[in-house]
């Protein structure tokens, strides 16, 4: 038991380790996308925080892995190379017995990425969804600089001249043209963005209206004590977001068939996805495990076996993602997500077990 906890507790904190190293990387490739929604669309620091936190159960289901994986070559690569694991087999411990402990924590993890992959990743990813659609929707209303013509959408161009608040300003003018057809300019004394309703709106006070017709000489005018204009297009407020897979559960997924049948064979093939990824939990961390356990004892040519078992795991990652895209055009090909996340585990423990037969061998 204490040889488990030695073994286990040394696994954790290389796991620890690179399980942050690497949300850290793809952190860094992630912020330089969400940057814009701080720089043009007016979100906060903590808005940009809770997205982060957000998306981190989606990385979860290959960096968790991956993360296992290298722990477990680390740690039994050190181990090999102090010669532990050859005084561990002159005890007659087996490479089963000296497994135990990260086979173990490999089982835990697997457990953890399906209850991520099953219930946590929907929720957190619809949260991630929504609050980007919402960011993305509205106008970006800090970029507002006195004295400045800015384009706070496609069509929409505003100016002021002073400012008298983060949402309020003195004498503004407005220049519209995203309706087809006409153009409508807006001429105030003050005014400010209402930012409490569901989509953001200028509100203008003791000013005109004036609208064009393209092709029409005449203008409508009217004066106005209070007049408001949504910073967002009338279909961009009112239309449904498509939900992203990510933000279904497997059973819908898997059973919903209210769907085009191109649009449900893509939705089967992540369903069966999310059901076979979480067992790379455990199958990398048998594959790094055979990459060291499978050897004898070598200062030298150990690197062989590891480079063998990680190109080995970075397959066995390659070969389910292709059978998810392989079944969205043969939906019959489903088994092989299964196949590619099951079999290399086995064929990792049937060459730990070889070297089991191997020693047994050498003692007769």
């Amino acid at each position: 038991m204490e040889l488990h906890r030695y073994i286990v507790k040394q696994v954790l904190v290389w796991l620890a380790i690179t399980a942050v190293t690497l949300i850290g990387i793809v952190w860094l490739s992630q912020a330089l996308r969400l940057i814009e929604l701080l720089v043009n669309k007016g979100a906060s620091l903590s808005q940009f925080l809770i997205l982060t936190v957000l998306s981190v159960p989606l990385w979860q289901m290959i960096i968790l892995p991956v993360s296992t994986l290298i722990a477990t070559i680390i740690v039994l690569n050190r181990l090999q190379q102090d010669r532990e694991i050859t005084a561990m087999r002159s005890a007659g411990l087996n490479n089963f017995y000296i497994l135990r402990g990260p086979l173990f924590l490999g089982c835990l993890i697997t457990g953890f990425l399906y209850v991520n992959s099953l219930f946590i990743l929907p929720l957190t990813f619809s949260s991630y969804k929504s609050q980007i659609n919402t960011i993305r929707t509205s106008a970006p209303i800090v970029v507002l600089q006195e004295g400045v013509f800015t384009d706070l959408a496609a069509g929409l161009t505003v100016f002021i001249r002073e400012r008298e608040g983060k949402f309020e300003f003195k004498t503004i003018f407005v220049h519209d043209k995203r309706a087809k057809g006409k153009i409508t300019e807006i001429v105030a004394d003050r005014g400010m963005i209402d930012t409490n309703s569901s989509a953001p709106k200028l509100v203008f006070f003791n000013g005109t209206r004036s609208e064009y017709t393209l092709g029409d000489t005449r203008a409508t005018l009217l004066n106005f004590e209070e007049y408001s204009l949504s910073l967002t297009n009338e279909f961009e407020s009112r239309k449904k977001r498509v939900l992203d897979y990510n933000e279904m559960s497997v059973s819908d997924l898997l059973f919903n068939s209210n769907k085009s049948p191109n649009y449900l064979r893509e939705m089967r093939a992540e369903g069966h996805y999310r059901l076979a990824s979480p067992l790379l939990g455990l199958t990398l961390l048998i594959l790094g495990a055979a990459a060291i356990l499978s050897q004898n004892y070598t200062r030298i040519g150990s690197w062989k076996y590891i480079l063998f078992g990680m190109l080995t795991a970075i397959g066995t990652l390659v070969g389910v993602i292709m059978s998810r895209s392989l079944t969205v055009t043969q939906p019959e090909m489903f088994p092989l997500i299964y196949a590619f996340s099951i079999l290399p585990g086995l064929l990792g423990l049937g060459m730990m077990r070889e070297r089991k037969r191997s020693m047994k061998a050498v003692k007769a």
